[in-house]
């Protein structure tokens, strides 16, 4: 550790001090180019060197899912990946409450798609992942991305009312069976979402 090697040079340089003074030795320490001091070991000691804590980064959401929340799975599984919260029962609802919602997404009603998940009624299975502040798609684009960051990261996508208005459909790069559903507004993504091709809970 380099803690324990800067005790043991400071040890070394206790010993080697007396007899540099007295004239009888000479030692080579191994200090840095341009200095004679035995202290210098110490200087070398940087603190940026120390090992330091980072926070895991917040999965993508990606071609196939969120994180270890792939499209297609149970409630049960979903359950198991500790990435959502809420989820109870097993048959889907389709987006209702039951479907619960992505750990940390603070919906302001049911109706807010901020990391809300839906379910098959018919196969109980994932078929939509939505988005949430601070979650983005491999490509970059997150909720308040511009119509030009949109455009940049998905070339064909349009918006249904307008060319650079509206909710657009583009094809989740790396997954034939999914795309993603940007609805921008005013210049501004305000819903993005992961779907299956054969989502049948909404449009």
């Amino acid at each position: 550790m380099q803690l324990g090697g800067y005790q043991r040079m400071t040890g070394l340089g206790a010993l080697v001090l007396p007899l540099l003074l007295t004239g009888c030795i000479t030692v080579n320490v191994q200090a840095p180019s341009g200095s004679a001091s035995p202290s210098a070991p110490a200087s070398s000691a940087s603190p940026s060197a120390s090992p330091t804590s980072s926070t895991p980064e917040t999965p993508t959401l990606g071609p196939k899912g969120f994180g270890t929340l792939a499209l297609g799975v149970t409630k049960r599984q979903a359950v198991a990946t500790g990435l959502v919260a809420g989820v109870t029962g097993s048959a889907g609802t389709c987006g209702e409450s039951k479907d619960g919602r992505l750990v940390g997404a603070d919906p302001v009603d049911n109706d807010d798609l901020a990391g809300k998940l839906f379910f098959s009624v018919n196969t109980g299975r994932l078929v939509i992942i939505g988005a949430m502040p601070g979650v983005a798609t491999p490509e970059g684009v997150a909720l308040g991305s511009t119509t030009a960051e949109v455009r940049a990261a998905y070339p064909s996508w349009k918006g249904y009312r307008k060319d650079n208005y509206g909710v657009g459909y583009v094809k989740a790069p790396g997954n034939a069976k999914a795309y993603y559903r940007i609805y921008v507004h005013d210049d501004e993504v305000i819903e993005l979402t992961i779907q299956s091709l054969d989502q049948d809970c909404t449009e």
